[in-house]
């Protein structure tokens, strides 16, 4: 990289919040806008609500053609639109796969069909499409059982069935009362796998990959893995759990002959493989999931791992060129994140808490806005019911797990929840 960049970031999130923080550090950037962002971006990096639709190939070429050199997206959806397909043919470098490869994300199906033609390990599955056979299928097997709606739904298609009466409640709800739309036009009825999750991405250009560490979400909201799954309450980076040798296990049996099969096909993979891992107790890898883009809240705490310049990585994945540079840098530090989120979430949650301007008081701790806008009067409020997630890094996992809490018990959290056991499995 020799000239200075305009990047556009698409996303929201706290994901977008930690991308936007390792990309402004780059010496390369010329410029950074947002779309939609939050109240955690500069008010000028924000471009006007409504003036980009990730749903409107014309009008969304227009808006990019000629105004930036980079396009980075941070959620799901741009990218099964087909976001990157559209910037391939305006020739400007996208940090994303095509509308195909994020059919892994898109559609569970076309993964597990993926995953059979690869050779990748993952559970037994059926897809159906109505809820009589779906049904009968459930009662012929033992339990428990992962009933998943096919296409996108946030994070919140998947039900894990302990019991029968949850089986007839999530198949009532996708096919009958049509909870997920469209996306629920198939399931796809999954074995239960035991073992530890971890989170691996893979950063791809097309051909050669790398690892970043491995991630531990926790996704139950509250302490000791209790209640509703959400987004993801907290994460912690590297995860013990991801030990040499399963780290070479998911070269070799997951993200290989996948990114083999994708170019088999002709599709190769740009941007950010996603694998959501169950490891057994003999160390073997199985995959729960593949998202086509960073995990969150996982990403806030592995992005603070890379010492390398990200804007620049990005833009050598997005050219097809990670090879030919110099390799990633990876701190030996620890990384983790607990997620402040409003008062009844993943329910119905409190709304507009006023986020007073909270201030780190240590280098090595960040805050990164996740649902949180800018009031007509200016301050700073919740929009979503995961607020903020604090970031620290540490000498170990210990360190690093002791800043965040230190930091969140300095200030008052009424309206807000956190779970207080991030990371306490791994220590």
């Amino acid at each position: 990289m020799q000239k200075k960049y305009r990047v556009l970031l698409l996303g929201s999130g706290g994901r977008e919040h930690a991308i936007a923080h390792s990309i402004l550090q780059s010496p390369y950037l010329a410029d950074l806008k947002v779309y939609p962002g939050n109240a955690g971006f500069n008010k000028d990096q924000l471009l006007p609500q409504g003036s980009l639709d990730w749903n409107n190939k014309e009008e969304f070429q227009t808006a990019c053609k000629g105004n930036y050199d980079l396009v980075v997206v941070g959620p799901e959806d741009p990218l099964v639109a087909g976001v990157a397909d559209w910037m391939e043919e305006l020739g400007i470098p996208c940090f994303g796969p095509s509308a195909y490869c994020a059919q892994l994300e898109g559609s569970k199906d076309f993964a597990k069909k993926l995953m059979l033609d690869a050779g990748v390990p993952t559970s037994q599955y059926r897809t159906f499409t109505d809820y009589d056979s779906s049904l009968a299928y459930c009662k012929e097997k033992t339990l428990p059982l992962v009933i998943k709606a096919d296409g996108l739904a946030a994070g919140k298609g998947v039900t894990v069935c302990l019991e029968s009466v949850q089986i007839e409640q999530s198949l009532k709800e996708i096919f009958l009362e049509k909870k997920f739309g469209s996306s629920g036009n198939q399931v796809v009825i999954e074995d239960f796998l035991e073992g530890e999750e971890a989170s691996i991405f893979a950063i791809c250009d097309g051909k050669d990959y790398v690892l970043l560490p491995a991630a531990q979400d926790h996704k139950r909201a509250y302490d000791n893995d209790e209640g509703p799954n959400t987004g993801g309450m907290g994460a912690y980076c590297p995860a013990p759990i991801a030990s040499d040798l399963v780290i070479a296990k998911v070269r070799t049996k997951i993200i290989e002959p996948m990114l083999e099969e994708l170019i088999k096909k002709g599709k190769p993979y740009k941007g950010v493989l996603y694998a959501g891992l169950m490891i057994d107790s003999k160390a073997d890898p199985y995959v729960v999931e593949f998202n086509c883009r960073f995990g969150d809240p996982e990403t806030q705490a592995v992005l603070q791992l890379i010492e390398s310049d990200v804007l620049e990585l990005f833009y050598n994945v997005s050219t097809h060129n990670l090879i030919n540079n110099p390799p990633i840098k990876i701190s030996s530090k620890h990384s983790s994140i607990v997620v402040l989120a409003a008062k009844g979430y993943p329910g119905e949650y409190v709304k507009s808490i006023l986020i007073d301007s909270i201030k780190p008081k240590e280098k090595d701790t960040m805050i990164f806005h996740a649902g949180t806008k800018f009031a007509d009067d200016g301050n700073i409020v919740s929009s979503g019911g995961r607020v903020l997630g604090i970031v620290s890094l540490g000498d170990s996992l210990k360190d690093s797990i002791d800043k965040t809490y230190s930091f969140i018990n300095s200030f008052k959290t009424d309206s807000l929840f956190y779970r207080k056991d991030i990371g306490r499995r791994a220590l």
